[in-house]
């Protein structure tokens, strides 16, 4: 560990830091952080010059910490912060000249010894908190970059990073630039991309001996970490022969497999990175590799998984789809993966949207906050969960994982056959919602305070699809209003009861992360 005090010369991390990536572009406008290289104050030793933080001693309670740090292969200077029970773990500056409505590019370096979930830094600017929650690296600096709108902000605004937590996380080389268009990143969508005319409903991590057990448990598609050509094309053959959409890793292309690939039915596209943000691979690196994939073959689809939805405003142009991949159970709400797929929408159209769906957990995992698997029933709500949400594919994190827990791997296959049943019904778009949602229960609200009851119509003609979950762990009841005169009753599709409507709504009970599926027809 560190050697620590408030006013702490300058000390050397050792560390390996490989092939840090600077930021690529110019800076043609001026940076409005003030000091970004840290230079010493002359007022406080353990601060740099133009900026501040709050010194309170109050007996009893340990102190927060800031001092200067390096790390070794990293040029500048870094500023470590320990959070402590005081809550004097912040430092701050102020920016000038700033103008309102305009958007800002905010860039440093981000440094932590080891990796905790939940731990990250915060930074305040223009009023509006943004928590750095894309800071996985440990053990190395990693850049890191947000692109921040001024809203009403005019004139100066304070610049604040704070870290609230015991542990040590470090900053430094801050810069704040009026943004412009990136360089090689077109402003638009690539429109000749293939986008499925179907459903896709796939599993990671297989294999081309799991692709017989996966098919028959009703999934149509397979991702494949392994990067192997040879084992590709078997994978390939094995998903031709079954009838099952293929999802390679081609993270690098590997051996030009792209142009034998392609333009092969099975193939649904290629998986180019993974949680690229967590890391800050650069999005212009990830979009020339789908270019020069596209030069091949000019309407495949690439697909890149990403956890921080609030990301693919920076790498839109980067793939055609984004698989959102937040895994809730068991420590956080189940409409995680709801917020995530919502937050996804404000940046790309819902088409380019699949949701990842958590299938593992267990002991291994324990220490990452996933200490065991999901139930069936925290499996299916999240799966419906996504559909009401607007995922236009789902995919289950992991094969290997599932399958090795028979109850988990059977719950699955329920969860897949229901899914199948639905094909015909996924691929429609949501219809505006004409329902209304009175909840009764004592129970009532999600954990961001919406109604507990998540659900989402849609409609072929006169057929009508209501899909309603129970996102939180308590039973509900609700009313559910607006149904015309001419719907006498709706059919749950999977244990074929009856709703009877009476004065143009419905009386529901779930149970905690129940889903009811029900079909009816106007005039039926």
């Amino acid at each position: 560990m560190f050697s620590k005090s408030i006013r702490l010369a300058l000390f050397t991390i050792v560390v390996w830091v490989a092939c840090f990536p600077k930021f690529a572009l110019a800076k043609e406008a001026p940076n409005l952080i003030p000091n970004p290289a840290f230079e010493i104050s002359q007022d406080a030793s353990d601060l740099p010059e133009g900026w501040q933080r709050d010194i309170r001693k109050i007996p009893g309670v340990a102190p927060s910490k800031v001092y200067f740090c390096r790390v070794t292969g990293y040029p500048g200077k870094l500023l470590a912060i320990e959070g402590g029970p005081n809550r004097n773990g912040r430092v701050w500056c102020h920016v000038t000249n700033i103008r309102p409505h305009t958007d800002y590019r905010l860039e440093f370096t981000a440094y932590r010894p080891k990796f905790t979930n939940g731990v990250y830094l915060e930074v305040e600017i223009f009023g509006q908190r943004h928590l750095i929650n894309q800071h996985f690296s440990y053990g190395r600096v990693q850049p890191i970059f947000l692109s921040i709108n001024s809203g009403n902000t005019r004139g100066k605004s304070r610049f604040m990073v704070t870290n609230s937590h015991r542990e040590v996380l470090a900053f430094g080389s801050p810069s704040l630039w009026v943004a412009g268009p990136s360089r090689g990143m077109a402003r638009d969508c690539d429109v000749s991309v293939r986008l499925p005319n179907f459903f896709p409903v796939g599993i990671y991590a297989a294999g081309a001996d799991d692709l017989s057990e996966i098919r028959a448990a009703g999934f149509n598609a397979v991702q494949s970490y392994d990067s192997k050509p040879d084992n590709i094309r078997r994978v390939a053959a094995a998903s031709a022969r079954l009838g099952l959409k293929y999802l390679p890793n081609f993270r690098g292309d590997p051996a030009n497999l792209s142009r034998e690939l392609g333009g092969r039915p099975e193939i649904l596209g290629f998986y180019i990175e993974d949680e690229p943000e967590g890391r800050s691979v650069p999005p212009e690196k990830i979009k020339a590799l789908k270019d020069s994939l596209k030069q091949d073959h000019p309407g495949v689809l690439t697909a890149v998984a990403m956890l921080r939805p609030q990301m693919i405003a920076a790498y839109r142009e980067a793939a055609d789809v984004f698989m959102v991949d937040p895994y809730p159970v068991p420590n956080m709400p189940m409409t995680w993966l709801a917020d995530s797929l919502d937050e996804a929408a404000r940046h790309i159209p819902r088409d380019r949207i699949w949701a990842v769906i958590q299938a593992f957990g267990g002991a291994k995992w324990a220490k990452h906050g996933w200490p065991r698997l999901p139930t069936y029933m925290e499996m299916r709500c999240l799966t419906y969960l996504a559909v009401v949400h607007g995922a236009h594919g789902l995919f289950y994190w992991n094969y290997p994982e599932v399958k090795a827990d028979s109850p988990s791997w059977e719950a699955l296959k329920k969860i897949a056959a229901e899914l199948r049943q639905l094909r015909t019904w996924l691929v429609v778009p949501d219809a505006p919602q004409s329902l209304r949602l009175e909840m009764i229960s004592p129970f009532k609200v999600d954990a961001n305070g919406r109604p507990a009851v998540h659900f989402c119509q849609k409609k072929q003609g006169g057929e009508n699809l209501l899909i309603l979950v129970n996102v939180i762990d308590r039973p509900v009841s609700f009313y559910l209003k607006g149904f015309g005169s001419q719907v006498p009753w709706l059919t749950e599709m999977v244990q074929h009861h009856k709703s009877v409507v009476q004065d143009g709504n419905i009386r529901e009970e779930l149970g905690p992360y129940e889903v009811r599926v029900y079909h009816y027809r106007q005039g039926a």
